[in-house]
């Protein structure tokens, strides 16, 4: 019997295209922001209408950025050696028509993949789509083809709805969706709603569930049939199912769709990819080791490591001479970079220790002890970490500062998850704790850098305008000769400190996430 369409008062989904969806962020999350961008409005005559910066940095936050960047273990392997095994996965998995792979110009160490698929490509179409318009691969006999009348018998209610004619679909949670903007695949776990009746091989159209502006939504339960969603959600690429519905929600692990076209930048599938030779970094965190320019046999502390990438970056420009102590709050987090650092380099201590507490006081009649002397006496807890209290002043020859942060910087990102200014706030108040800790940790003529994934200039800026004024010893050092953009002016620093510290904009034609990075060095 053929289904009724809904009365008019039923709850209706509201599907979306990327393209037409708006990033969700408090509004005074919103004034905040955009009051300190505001030097950068425009004046009505941008692109899309959008005269307020802070409204192209949202428009850029829910796609990826455009370049995939793999940055090279020197330890283990060589530019060379990585452009060699790119194009040959690339060329295996039939993508080699598809991404262009090419060495960083000015960061040797980086390899990028960028697709060279024209604008008119699936991608972008998609981007501008509530629903695909067509089945993209050949699919098997058994399985229902476009062309089918009897693949949906409710269609009048389906089309109602909103819901695509041509494929069944799968809704996943945001952090999936935002993972498949990067280039993944979709793991089971991730979904959490789908169409009765998918079928293994199926081509299926895949949505991000995310909540209504202004209102709180109703848990959605796992498992549900596509035709009870009446939430929000937004369309970000077209996959083929790995298994039966029923499988996405009877097991826990395993990929449950692989992608064939997605919305937005197109990004390769990377997972597992020469994990030997290289890391996959954003371009912003590839230029904080080399602004810190570690040399070989130096003492270097990084005060907030996990995972690690920054880190085993500072082992591989070293060749692995030296020693780092790598330290995070985190215990669970320290024992997943340990293995993360054994298999990267073997100069790297991983210690599971608060940095806003590290400095040790020396005590009358106490010997001052190097780093090195309190990592080898130091006891070894049951997990196999050093258990390590903090270390003297004038410890180091080179400290990278990323402390914990907003991460508004984050790309893709569907949602800002900072619930108010205040929060803003709090954060820089934090910061500003490591760095208390941090510049006495330091050698005199030592170097230092602090760094954030963040757009909000609170924790950026004006966190260096702190470390000049309350800490006159340290010395602002020019990055102008490595990418990114200067400062922005009026929150805090000199036109000439504008020039010197590194600003990353998601709008700016390097295309990538917020960053903010400053290099210092401690002159007395």
């Amino acid at each position: 019997m053929m289904s009724l369409p809904p009365q008019d008062d039923s709850p209706q989904p509201e599907i979306l295209s990327l393209d037409e969806f708006n990033v969700a962020i408090p509004q005074d999350v919103y004034d905040h922001l955009s009051k300190q961008y505001s030097t950068l409005d425009g004046d009505g005559d941008d692109v899309d209408g959008e005269t307020k910066h802070i409204d192209r940095i949202l428009s850029c936050m829910k796609r990826s950025p455009v370049d995939t960047c793999c940055r090279v273990n020197n330890i283990q392997s060589s530019v060379k050696e990585v452009e060699a095994g790119l194009e040959q996965y690339f060329t295996e998995s039939q993508h080699n028509n598809s991404y262009a792979i090419q060495q960083h110009e000015t960061l040797t160490d980086l390899v990028t993949i960028r697709t060279t698929t024209p604008t008119d490509s699936d991608a972008a179409t998609l981007y501008h789509s509530k629903v695909p318009t067509k089945k993209t691969c050949n699919l098997s006999n058994d399985v229902p083809s476009d062309e089918s009348d009897d693949l949906f018998s409710n269609w009048q209610l389906r089309r109602k709805q909103g819901w695509p004619l041509t494929h069944r679909c799968v809704i996943v949670d945001r952090f999936c969706a935002e993972a498949v903007l990067r280039g993944a695949d979709i793991f089971v776990k991730g979904i959490l709603c789908a169409d009765a009746g998918i079928a293994e091989s199926e081509e299926v159209a895949v949505y991000a569930s995310l909540p209504r502006n202004g209102t709180k939504s109703k848990p959605i339960t796992r498992g549900m049939l596509l035709q009870n969603f009446c939430d929000r959600c937004v369309f970000i690429g077209i996959g083929i199912s790995q298994c039966k519905r029923a499988d996405y929600f009877a097991t826990s692990s395993g990929i449950g769709v692989v992608m064939v076209s997605t919305a937005g930048s197109p990004q390769p599938p990377m997972n597992g990819v020469l994990v030997e030779k290289m890391i996959l970094q954003n371009l912003p965190s590839v230029v904080v080791a080399h602004a810190l320019n570690p040399q070989p046999g130096e003492v270097i502390l990084d005060m907030c490591c996990a995972p690690g990438g920054k880190t085993t970056h500072l082992a591989s420009l070293m060749n692995d001479n030296g020693l780092i102590i790598a330290c995070d709050k985190s215990r669970k987090k320290m024992i997943s970079a340990r293995d993360f650092f054994e298999a990267n380099a073997s100069c790297i201590v991983p210690l599971a220790l608060d940095s806003t507490k590290g400095l040790l006081e020396l005590k009358s009649g106490e010997e001052w002890k190097s780093p090195k002397e309190i990592i080898d006496t130091a006891s070894v807890a049951n997990d196999g970490l050093k258990d390590v209290k903090g270390f003297y002043a004038n410890s180091f020859d080179c400290i990278l500062l990323d402390p914990p942060c907003t991460a508004l910087g984050l790309r893709p990102k569907l949602q800002i998850d900072t619930k108010s200014a205040k929060e803003l706030i709090k954060a820089a108040d934090y910061q500003q704790k490591f760095i208390r800790n941090a510049i006495p940790l330091l050698k005199v003529g030592g170097r230092m850098t602090y760094s954030t994934c963040t757009i909000n200039t609170l924790e950026s800026e004006e966190n260096v305008k702190f470390i000049l004024k309350e800490f006159p010893c340290m010395r602002l050092e020019s990055l102008s000769h490595l990418p990114g953009l200067p400062g922005l002016p009026d929150k805090g620093l000199t036109e000439e400190e504008c020039q010197m510290v590194r600003r990353f904009d998601p709008t700016d034609t390097i295309d990538t996430m917020g960053f903010f990075l400053a290099g210092f060095q401690k002159v007395f």
